[in-house]
């Protein structure tokens, strides 16, 4: 009985020897990386629309819908409670909006707090004066008597 080497390009009849790479041809093997799928909400929204009808027509055509876009029931059940619930509605760019108005709120009240703190610093002023001239004058205040 005959070895082989490995890497050597003999074969056994009319196939390859076990453990016998050929260099002329690539790795058939292609590595399974599973990638997560995102539909957007104007995709679920369409997909909603589109199984609602096919239910009105009662034909029994959602489940060949579904199979064709690859999706599972299941996920169009949970978008569709989604949307009873009005998560479903909010797209990002209402996130973004509402960052907006909330930026001009923060600066809004701002502007207001400074304002009040001027205010409040001219009225400790006039309370002051107001003492000053109490006792230069030799009125008495309510605390003297």
């Amino acid at each position: 009985m005959t070895v082989k080497q490995p890497g050597s390009s003999e074969t056994e009849g009319s196939r390859r020897l076990t453990g016998v790479s050929d260099d002329n041809h690539p790795d058939s093997e292609v590595p399974v990386r599973a990638k997560r799928r995102y539909h957007t909400t104007a995709y679920k929204l369409k997909v909603l629309q589109k199984v609602s009808e096919l239910k009105a027509q009662g034909t029994g055509k959602v489940g060949a819908y579904l199979r064709g876009e690859g999706l599972y029931y299941s996920s169009v059940r949970k978008w569709q409670e989604q949307l009873d619930r009005g998560i479903l509605t909010t797209k990002r760019g209402k996130k973004e909006k509402d960052r907006d108005a909330l930026k001009q709120e923060i600066i809004r009240l701002k502007r207001k707090l400074e304002q009040t703190e001027k205010k409040l610093k001219k009225t400790e002023m006039i309370v002051e004066l107001q003492k000053k001239i109490s006792e230069i004058m030799g009125i008495e205040t309510e605390k003297d008597i």
